[in-house]
């Protein structure tokens, strides 16, 4: 624990050093405080809020992240041969992006907003919001190491990570559509229920959209969780999915760093 502790606080000296993460932080507050100054409505402005999130957050974080992975490699292969194991030099450059990463986002969205923390009613919505923003940036990051791992060639890497970041963020929904309309003759809220969970980002916009009261903006794919679900035990339902989503290329990207041959 440590060895972790150490490899964590110097990546993390090291991010700090950065600076066009510090402009990421500043356009996540200046775009906040924008859309707040723009409509007094709370939930106008979380709705503009949620999606940034959906697309940008991800984005940057997966191309800063598999980038970071690839640049970083030397100095890895140097950790290795040094008294450390290979689970404490992954969990030290994965723990120390995602912290980082996930902090530049919560100060970026939340300086702007503390008045309405504070004030506001909804402030849980706020806070789903945020959530939602962390659970994507820890994600994206564990699918930048998993990627990277996998992947020798960094051009191939990154392209391939883009890739899933387009599909995930912009054409799944398209898919979902061409569904509906292909089968409109048959029963497939099931199958709809299904492609809405093995999309991360869709699970990220349910988890604000089912405590917002905007039904129209929920889309098929919330239509259909809040009726096979309600409210609250779709958020439940939502929320457990996207953890798996968190869990699983983190424990696989660890697993596959343990064996793999560098």
């Amino acid at each position: 624990m440590g060895e972790i502790l150490k490899l964590l606080s110097t990546d993390i000296r090291n991010l700090i050093r950065i600076r066009w993460l510090w402009f990421y932080l500043l356009a996540l507050a200046c775009g906040s405080a924008l859309f707040l100054y723009m409509s007094g409505d709370l939930d106008r402005v979380i709705l503009s809020l949620l999606n940034v999130t959906l697309l940008i957050v991800p984005l940057i974080t997966a191309f800063f992240g598999i980038t970071y992975f690839y640049d970083s490699k030397d100095f890895i292969k140097f950790l290795l041969t040094q008294p450390v194991s290979r689970r404490e030099v992954f969990l030290g450059k994965f723990l120390s992006l995602s912290i980082f990463m996930s902090l530049l986002y919560l100060l970026g969205v939340s300086i702007p907003l503390t008045g309405e923390i504070v004030r506001s009613e909804n402030r849980s919505l706020i806070l789903l919001l945020l959530l939602s923003g962390v659970m994507l940036t820890v994600l994206f990051s564990s699918l930048a190491f998993l990627i990277g791992v996998l992947s020798e060639d960094k051009a191939k890497g990154v392209s391939l990570l883009l890739g899933m970041w387009l599909y995930l963020a912009v054409l799944h929904d398209g898919v979902v559509l061409a569904v509906i309309y292909l089968f409109k003759e048959y029963p497939l809220e099931k199958v709809v229920l299904a492609l809405t969970l093995i999309n991360p980002v869709d699970l990220a916009r349910l988890l604000v959209i089912l405590n917002l009261d905007i039904a129209a903006l929920m889309g098929v794919s919330g239509a259909v969780v809040k009726d096979f679900f309600g409210s609250a035990l779709g958020t439940a339902v939502v929320f457990a999915s996207m953890t798996l989503w968190v869990a699983i290329p983190s424990l696989s990207a660890l697993i596959l760093f343990e064996r793999k041959d560098l």
